[in-house]
């Protein structure tokens, strides 16, 4: 029986090999001559891929499931024939004892089959072999050959702790190999039996049920050579598999009918001062309609530090409002945050740019770019009694100049004044500065505080709380709690509020990066935490309605980028799926405008989307041309359903809906506000 959540792995399922054979029995064939020779899947386009879409070279269907440690995948041609090697050492880099290099290809709908490669082992000090029944980087089972000649199988589920890999061995045994042959590593499943034979010689017959069917893979930790990769299996389970593909793609293109296509609304050049994801939407010129400020930056120390460049301001239909510093396209690219916000600082009904540049703090008038002020940047000094730093000073120390190398800037009402223009600015993991809006110093203090704060007003006093890392400030900058001590990293995003949507007390909804994702009371009590790998940005939206309350949402990045999962309200998994083997903001998309909300994947035309809460991709952008680096959505047309921004380093494009809305009344959620913009921040769809 087919079912809405067996369709996800159709949608999971990318291009297979081009020299696929096509017997009665076979299911993919590779033997690597189509990719020519030199390094494996590198990326074709420049762009950080934390949240930008950056495509790899061609690798004929193969995906590189992770991105932490060596990259060392090589085609090397000899007599004539290719093979894909390895020839990394894994365990030379911090991450190898949970980390792995892992490639995969194939369907999940997989279920019964006969996976054989042939690879030349010719380094065994770590351990190599071959995955089958992958579900996603962090689950599948592996048939390897260990250091001391060791052979094993095991599958792996997830973590067990902090940085600890949850693998859970069911056979070992011992198989000496001569590092100048090559062997025929082998793999027959069949339900829960599972036999793996080496030149046919049967080294484990077993039975586990864990997983049911999924893709195959290779794995590699020290130098290794695969020659061929060939999967089949009986016909009649062929045919089985085919034809619930073919059903759940006619499932797909219904479900896509149903939804509003995109259609271009406008396009606007930057070709000469174009910038990755580094832009802010605001009304500068004062005419009730939204701007675009593109901002480039030059990074330096190993681009942990960045400074801003050149701002360049367009209005609506893409005229230039003014231009401040000289763009260069080389300074179009960015790893973190950007030091830049538009907003009403002084009260004035306009707004204003604020922005760090060196040793200033400067504010200019939004509609001509004109300096208005400047305030010098707080020392970069480490302070008495401050310890968190320490944890960073191996990619990121505040004090390599005399001066902040100010992160971000985000704006909270601190003072009860009933506007948010206190402004607090950061440096990137250690301390942040709280300011009056003409930056009058009001308090600072240290914690470990990840990237972008979340304001809220928890004891409804008029004054916000300052929700950031794991610990909550109270407006006058002491610590009401901290999960410090508790944690191993830093936070990548936070979000507070009623997810439920039924008057029950705020919760706390953290992406961890490697400690997982944590759902805590708003006193710090840690209720559910899930260890899922690095949990990178988090959202919060109405993605599955028929679950009570709304769902939190986070993606992978560092380790097995691109694995998506939802929680419901109290922090209970509800699914998780892996569509890309990237990063995304996975931003909630009011598409249709009738309360159910899609998550924005990528722009591009083939492995991008809006996916559902099922893991569905119900709405793809046509293949038209258009840029497809970075994107965000926003009510531009004013309909009041979101559009979707897209643009690179030469042009934005903003698509709306083919079709105008047909109930009686526009879904129009709560976002977070346009001042408060960031990478890390997370994206919260309230509905009401």
């Amino acid at each position: 029986m087919i079912t809405w959540t067996s369709l996800l792995y159709i949608l999971a399922t990318f291009v297979l090999p081009q020299n696929t054979a096509g017997s009665d029995s076979e299911l993919a064939y590779c033997d690597f001559s189509k990719i020519k020779p030199g390094r494996f899947g590198d990326y074709s386009e420049k762009g950080f891929p934390e949240y930008h879409y950056v495509p790899r070279h061609f690798t004929d269907g193969w995906d590189i499931v992770n991105n932490r440690g060596p990259e060392e995948w090589i085609i090397v041609e000899s007599d004539g024939k290719h093979s894909l090697q390895y020839l990394g050492y894994n365990n030379t880099v911090w991450t190898s004892e949970f980390i792995y290099p892992i490639l995969c290809y194939g369907d999940l709908l997989w279920k019964d089959y006969t996976l054989e490669v042939t690879l030349t082992p010719a380094d065994r000090s770590d351990l190599n072999g071959i995955i089958f029944r992958y579900r996603d980087g962090r689950h599948y089972y592996l048939f390897g050959l260990d250091k001391d000649n060791k052979v094993t199988l095991r599958y792996r589920d997830g973590e067990k702790d902090f940085r600890k890999d949850g693998w859970h061995e069911l056979a070992r045994g011992s198989y000496p190999t001569d590092p100048m042959k090559s062997y025929k590593m082998q793999v027959e499943t069949a339900g829960a039996k599972i036999r793996c034979l080496i030149d046919g010689k049967e080294i484990f017959n077993v039975t586990d049920s864990r997983y049911s069917g999924g893709k195959a893979g290779l794995f590699a930790t020290s130098p290794v050579f695969f020659h061929d990769v060939r999967v089949t299996t009986s016909k009649r389970a062929k045919d089985e598999y085919l034809a619930e593909k073919s059903a759940l793609a006619a499932q797909l293109k219904a479900l896509q009918a149903e939804n509003p296509k995109p259609m271009v609304w406008k396009k606007i050049s930057t070709k000469g001062f174009g910038a990755a994801r580094a832009m802010r939407l605001g009304d500068l010129d004062g005419d009730g309609s939204l701007d675009f400020l593109i901002v480039q930056n030059m990074p330096f120390f190993g681009s942990n530090y960045n400074q801003i460049t050149c701002l360049t301001a367009l209005d609506n239909d893409g005229k230039m409002l003014w231009q401040y510093g000289k763009p260069d396209p080389d300074h179009a690219w960015l790893t973190y945050d950007v030091a830049v916000q538009i907003h009403d600082l002084d009260g004035d009904g306009k707004t204003e740019v604020i922005m760090a540049q060196g040793q200033w703090i400067k504010v200019l008038e939004g509609l001509t770019g004109k300096e208005k002020a400047r305030y010098p940047v707080p020392s970069s000094e480490i302070l008495p009694g401050e310890t968190s730093w320490l944890e960073y000073k191996h990619y990121y120390r505040r004090d390599l100049l005399p001066y902040l190398n100010v992160d971000c800037f985000s704006f909270a009402d601190l003072r009860g004044t009933g506007k948010p223009n206190d402004v607090i600015i950061k440096d990137r993991h250690t301390r942040l500065w709280a300011y009056t809006n003409d930056f009058r110093l009001l308090w600072t203090a240290s914690a470990n505080l990840g990237h972008f704060p979340f304001f809220h007003d928890s004891n409804k006093d008029g004054r916000d709380e300052i929700y950031i890392g794991y610990t909550k400030f109270d407006p006058d900058g002491k610590i009401i709690w901290s999960l410090d001590s508790l944690m191993g990293e830093h936070s990548d995003g936070v979000c507070v509020g009623d997810f439920s949507i039924s008057g029950k007390p705020d919760k706390v909804f953290v992406g961890g990066s490697d400690d997982g994702v944590l759902l805590l009371d708003d006193s710090g009590k840690i209720l559910k935490h899930h260890r899922v790998g690095h949990a990178q940005t988090p959202s919060v939206g109405q993605f599955r309605p028929d679950i009570p309350g709304l769902e939190l949402c986070n993606i992978n990045f560092w380790g097995e980028p691109g694995l998506i999962t939802l929680y419901d309200c109290d922090g209970e998994e509800i699914t998780n799926f892996e569509l890309i083997h990237s990063g995304s903001p996975v931003q909630p998309v009011s598409w249709r405008g009738d309360g159910t909300e899609f998550i924005f994947l990528t722009p591009n035309h083939a492995e991008g989307g809006l996916v559902d809460g099922w893991g569905r991709r119900v709405v793809m952008l046509p293949d038209d041309g258009h840029p497809d680096l970075a994107w965000m959505v926003h009510d531009i047309t004013g309909d009041p359903r979101d559009e979707l921004i897209v643009w690179d380093t030469e042009s934005i494009w903003i698509y709306t809906q083919d079709r105008p809305f047909t109930g009686s009344k526009v879904y129009k959620p709560v976002r977070p506000s346009l001042y408060n913009e960031s990478n890390y921040a997370t994206v919260f769809s309230w509905p009401f």
